[in-house]
Protein backbone atom coordinates (compact mmCIF):
# COMPACT_ATOMS: atom_id res chain seq x y z
CA UNK A 1 0.00 0.00 0.00
CA UNK A 2 1.43 3.06 -0.85
CA UNK A 3 2.25 5.80 1.90
CA UNK A 4 -0.45 8.30 0.55
CA UNK A 5 -3.20 6.24 1.04
CA UNK A 6 -2.39 5.34 4.60
CA UNK A 7 -3.33 7.44 7.79
CA UNK A 8 -1.96 8.61 10.46
CA UNK A 9 -2.94 8.21 13.68
CA UNK A 10 -3.05 10.61 17.19
CA UNK A 11 -4.17 8.36 20.39
CA UNK A 12 -5.33 11.30 23.03
CA UNK A 13 -5.36 9.73 26.48
CA UNK A 14 -2.82 6.93 27.76
CA UNK A 15 -4.51 4.84 30.30
CA UNK A 16 -6.57 1.72 30.44
CA UNK A 17 -8.63 1.38 27.58
CA UNK A 18 -5.78 2.95 25.27
CA UNK A 19 -2.60 1.36 26.70
CA UNK A 20 -3.98 -0.72 29.59
CA UNK A 21 -2.00 1.70 31.55
CA UNK A 22 -3.45 1.61 35.20
CA UNK A 23 -0.95 3.07 38.15
CA UNK A 24 -3.18 0.67 40.94
CA UNK A 25 -2.36 -2.69 42.49
CA UNK A 26 -5.15 -3.87 40.55
CA UNK A 27 -3.65 -2.93 37.33
CA UNK A 28 -6.06 -3.02 34.29
CA UNK A 29 -9.22 -4.42 34.07
CA UNK A 30 -9.47 -7.95 33.16
CA UNK A 31 -11.61 -7.43 30.06
CA UNK A 32 -8.81 -4.88 28.62
CA UNK A 33 -5.63 -6.15 30.15
CA UNK A 34 -3.30 -4.86 27.47
CA UNK A 35 -5.97 -1.62 26.54
CA UNK A 36 -8.06 -1.44 23.27
CA UNK A 37 -7.18 1.43 21.53
CA UNK A 38 -2.99 0.81 20.75
CA UNK A 39 -3.46 -2.71 19.78
CA UNK A 40 -5.86 -2.84 17.62
CA UNK A 41 -3.87 0.67 15.72
CA UNK A 42 -1.09 -1.46 15.61
CA UNK A 43 -2.51 -3.84 13.96
CA UNK A 44 -4.01 -1.47 11.95
CA UNK A 45 -0.20 -0.63 11.13
CA UNK A 46 0.69 -4.19 10.37
CA UNK A 47 -2.29 -4.72 7.70
CA UNK A 48 -1.03 -1.35 5.82
CA UNK A 49 -3.77 0.68 6.81
CA UNK A 50 -1.93 2.88 9.33
CA UNK A 51 1.40 4.48 9.43
CA UNK A 52 2.46 6.95 11.96
CA UNK A 53 1.23 6.67 15.15
CA UNK A 54 1.25 9.18 17.83
CA UNK A 55 0.11 8.84 21.49
CA UNK A 56 -0.78 12.25 23.88
CA UNK A 57 -1.62 12.55 27.28
CA UNK A 58 -0.85 15.68 29.98
CA UNK A 59 1.93 13.82 32.01
CA UNK A 60 4.99 13.27 29.80
CA UNK A 61 6.78 11.52 32.87
CA UNK A 62 4.32 9.17 33.24
CA UNK A 63 5.18 8.04 29.40
CA UNK A 64 7.92 5.97 29.48
CA UNK A 65 5.90 3.71 31.69
CA UNK A 66 3.34 3.68 29.35
CA UNK A 67 6.07 2.62 26.38
CA UNK A 68 7.24 -0.43 28.90
CA UNK A 69 3.73 -1.41 29.56
CA UNK A 70 3.23 -1.24 25.86
CA UNK A 71 5.99 -3.81 25.31
CA UNK A 72 5.51 -6.13 28.18
CA UNK A 73 1.79 -6.51 27.20
CA UNK A 74 1.87 -6.46 23.50
CA UNK A 75 5.35 -6.07 22.19
CA UNK A 76 5.71 -9.57 23.73
CA UNK A 77 2.91 -11.06 23.00
CA UNK A 78 1.82 -10.93 19.59
CA UNK A 79 3.70 -10.93 16.30
CA UNK A 80 4.66 -8.88 13.94
CA UNK A 81 3.30 -5.54 15.42
CA UNK A 82 5.40 -2.31 15.37
CA UNK A 83 4.80 -0.61 18.30
CA UNK A 84 6.79 2.27 17.87
CA UNK A 85 4.55 5.87 18.81
CA UNK A 86 5.45 8.99 18.79
CA UNK A 87 4.59 10.63 21.94
CA UNK A 88 3.53 14.18 23.12
CA UNK A 89 4.61 15.75 25.52
CA UNK A 90 8.44 15.00 25.48
CA UNK A 91 9.06 12.38 28.79
CA UNK A 92 10.09 15.44 31.30
CA UNK A 93 7.25 17.16 31.19
CA UNK A 94 5.11 16.75 34.32
CA UNK A 95 2.55 18.47 32.69
CA UNK A 96 1.13 19.92 29.57
CA UNK A 97 -2.48 20.97 29.54
CA UNK A 98 -2.03 21.68 25.89
CA UNK A 99 0.02 18.75 24.82
CA UNK A 100 -3.05 17.60 23.17
CA UNK A 101 -3.28 20.74 20.58
CA UNK A 102 0.31 20.15 19.92
CA UNK A 103 -0.04 16.86 19.32
CA UNK A 104 -3.04 17.83 16.22
CA UNK A 105 -0.78 20.34 14.88
CA UNK A 106 1.52 17.68 14.01
CA UNK A 107 -1.08 15.81 12.03
CA UNK A 108 -2.24 16.58 8.55
CA UNK A 109 -6.01 16.73 7.18
CA UNK A 110 -7.59 13.54 6.86
CA UNK A 111 -5.71 11.67 9.62
CA UNK A 112 -7.69 10.60 12.84
CA UNK A 113 -7.84 10.89 16.00
CA UNK A 114 -8.95 8.96 18.64
CA UNK A 115 -9.80 10.61 22.42
CA UNK A 116 -10.18 8.57 25.52
CA UNK A 117 -10.11 11.31 27.98
CA UNK A 118 -12.22 12.31 31.04
CA UNK A 119 -15.40 13.19 29.76
CA UNK A 120 -15.74 16.57 30.47
CA UNK A 121 -12.32 17.39 28.02
CA UNK A 122 -13.82 15.87 24.91
CA UNK A 123 -15.56 18.78 23.68
CA UNK A 124 -12.44 20.24 23.08
CA UNK A 125 -10.30 17.90 22.11
CA UNK A 126 -12.47 16.95 19.69
CA UNK A 127 -13.18 20.61 18.33
CA UNK A 128 -9.60 21.41 18.11
CA UNK A 129 -8.99 18.07 15.84
CA UNK A 130 -12.22 19.03 13.66
CA UNK A 131 -11.01 22.77 13.28
CA UNK A 132 -7.59 20.58 11.58
CA UNK A 133 -9.57 18.92 9.27
CA UNK A 134 -9.30 15.49 11.18
CA UNK A 135 -11.64 12.30 11.71
CA UNK A 136 -12.64 11.91 15.23
CA UNK A 137 -13.55 8.89 17.42
CA UNK A 138 -14.44 10.29 20.76
CA UNK A 139 -14.72 7.37 24.01
CA UNK A 140 -18.78 7.75 25.08
CA UNK A 141 -20.02 9.71 26.24
CA UNK A 142 -19.39 11.90 23.33
CA UNK A 143 -19.79 15.23 25.50
CA UNK A 144 -21.98 15.25 28.72
CA UNK A 145 -24.18 18.33 27.37
CA UNK A 146 -26.45 18.05 24.35
CA UNK A 147 -25.36 21.88 23.42
CA UNK A 148 -21.59 20.81 22.97
CA UNK A 149 -22.69 17.58 21.04
CA UNK A 150 -24.68 19.80 18.53
CA UNK A 151 -22.44 22.19 18.89
CA UNK A 152 -19.57 19.40 17.31
CA UNK A 153 -21.97 17.86 14.96
CA UNK A 154 -22.45 21.06 13.10
CA UNK A 155 -18.41 21.81 13.29
CA UNK A 156 -17.87 18.18 11.36
CA UNK A 157 -20.55 19.16 8.90
CA UNK A 158 -18.60 22.28 8.24
CA UNK A 159 -15.08 21.23 7.81
CA UNK A 160 -16.47 17.97 6.71
CA UNK A 161 -14.92 15.72 8.22
CA UNK A 162 -16.28 12.01 9.86
CA UNK A 163 -17.42 12.27 13.49
CA UNK A 164 -18.26 9.20 15.99
CA UNK A 165 -18.70 7.53 19.26
CA UNK A 166 -17.17 4.49 20.28
CA UNK A 167 -20.18 2.35 21.40
CA UNK A 168 -18.66 -0.83 21.12
CA UNK A 169 -21.32 -2.98 22.71
CA UNK A 170 -22.89 -2.23 19.77
CA UNK A 171 -20.80 -4.70 18.18
CA UNK A 172 -21.33 -7.68 20.68
CA UNK A 173 -22.79 -10.44 19.38
CA UNK A 174 -24.96 -10.80 22.73
CA UNK A 175 -26.56 -7.39 21.88
CA UNK A 176 -26.29 -7.81 18.22
CA UNK A 177 -29.15 -10.75 19.34
CA UNK A 178 -31.13 -8.75 21.53
CA UNK A 179 -31.59 -6.10 19.00
CA UNK A 180 -32.70 -8.33 16.55
CA UNK A 181 -35.05 -10.15 19.02
CA UNK A 182 -36.23 -7.33 20.26
CA UNK A 183 -37.26 -6.25 17.19
CA UNK A 184 -39.62 -8.93 16.24
CA UNK A 185 -41.62 -8.31 19.83
CA UNK A 186 -44.15 -5.70 18.72
CA UNK A 187 -44.72 -1.93 20.04
CA UNK A 188 -41.87 -1.28 22.64
CA UNK A 189 -43.22 -1.78 26.79
CA UNK A 190 -40.60 -2.09 29.04
CA UNK A 191 -37.12 -2.34 29.21
CA UNK A 192 -34.46 -2.82 31.88
CA UNK A 193 -30.82 -3.04 32.19
CA UNK A 194 -28.23 -3.15 34.99
CA UNK A 195 -24.61 -2.26 34.80
CA UNK A 196 -21.98 -2.10 37.60
CA UNK A 197 -18.04 -2.06 37.64
CA UNK A 198 -15.80 -3.65 40.30
CA UNK A 199 -14.72 -1.03 43.53
CA UNK A 200 -11.56 -0.95 42.69
CA UNK A 201 -12.28 0.80 39.13
CA UNK A 202 -12.76 4.17 41.85
CA UNK A 203 -8.91 3.66 42.31
CA UNK A 204 -8.56 4.02 38.12
CA UNK A 205 -10.58 6.81 37.98
CA UNK A 206 -9.62 8.28 41.49
CA UNK A 207 -8.63 11.48 39.43
CA UNK A 208 -11.97 12.33 37.90
CA UNK A 209 -14.84 9.95 39.19
CA UNK A 210 -17.34 11.86 40.69
CA UNK A 211 -15.43 15.31 39.55
CA UNK A 212 -15.57 15.91 36.16
CA UNK A 213 -18.33 12.80 35.39
CA UNK A 214 -19.78 9.82 36.99
CA UNK A 215 -20.98 6.51 36.41
CA UNK A 216 -24.29 7.77 34.82
CA UNK A 217 -21.81 9.31 31.48
CA UNK A 218 -18.77 6.94 31.43
CA UNK A 219 -20.42 3.69 32.15
CA UNK A 220 -24.36 3.62 31.80
CA UNK A 221 -24.06 5.52 28.64
CA UNK A 222 -23.42 2.00 27.09
CA UNK A 223 -27.16 0.96 28.43
CA UNK A 224 -28.81 4.43 27.43
CA UNK A 225 -27.38 4.03 23.69
CA UNK A 226 -28.66 0.29 23.46
CA UNK A 227 -31.87 1.09 24.93
CA UNK A 228 -32.31 3.71 22.18
CA UNK A 229 -30.71 1.39 19.32
CA UNK A 230 -33.39 -1.10 20.21
CA UNK A 231 -36.45 1.03 20.06
CA UNK A 232 -35.66 4.20 18.26
CA UNK A 233 -36.97 3.17 15.34
CA UNK A 234 -40.61 3.17 16.69
CA UNK A 235 -40.19 4.72 20.32
CA UNK A 236 -38.94 8.12 21.83
CA UNK A 237 -38.44 9.28 25.20
CA UNK A 238 -40.47 11.81 26.77
CA UNK A 239 -39.53 12.02 30.42
CA UNK A 240 -36.35 11.00 32.59
CA UNK A 241 -36.28 11.15 36.14
CA UNK A 242 -33.03 9.56 38.16
CA UNK A 243 -32.17 9.15 41.89
CA UNK A 244 -29.10 8.66 43.24
CA UNK A 245 -27.76 6.49 46.43
CA UNK A 246 -23.88 7.32 47.98
CA UNK A 247 -21.30 6.30 50.55
CA UNK A 248 -19.09 3.66 49.64
CA UNK A 249 -17.37 5.41 47.25
CA UNK A 250 -17.39 8.82 49.14
CA UNK A 251 -15.17 7.22 51.93
CA UNK A 252 -12.90 5.61 49.33
CA UNK A 253 -12.36 8.90 47.35
CA UNK A 254 -13.00 11.43 50.26
CA UNK A 255 -15.23 13.68 47.96
CA UNK A 256 -18.88 13.28 46.84
CA UNK A 257 -19.08 10.78 44.36
CA UNK A 258 -22.57 8.39 43.70
CA UNK A 259 -22.13 4.74 44.14
CA UNK A 260 -25.45 4.31 41.83
CA UNK A 261 -27.32 6.26 39.45
CA UNK A 262 -30.94 4.87 38.78
CA UNK A 263 -32.87 6.40 35.54
CA UNK A 264 -36.25 5.81 35.08
CA UNK A 265 -37.58 7.09 31.07
CA UNK A 266 -40.96 7.36 30.24
CA UNK A 267 -41.34 6.27 26.25
CA UNK A 268 -44.10 7.26 23.31
CA UNK A 269 -44.50 4.51 20.95
CA UNK A 270 -44.73 6.82 17.92
CA UNK A 271 -47.93 4.90 16.49
CA UNK A 272 -49.59 6.21 19.71
CA UNK A 273 -48.60 10.21 18.83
Amino acid sequence: MQDQQQLDVLMVGAGEYTAGFVQTQHGAAADKPAGVVALTCFDLRRQGKVKRLVLCDRCGTRMPAVRENIHNKIGKMYRDLDISLECFPADDVQDDPAASVKAIASMKPGDVVIIFTPDDTHHNIAAAAIQASLHVLVAKPITKTLQEHKALVQLAKRHNVLLAVEYHKRYDPIYQDARNRARQLGPFSYYYSYMAQPKQQLDTFRAWAGKSSDINYYLNSHHIDIHNWLVGHAAHPTRVTAMASTGVAEVRLERPCEDTITLSTQWSNRQEQ
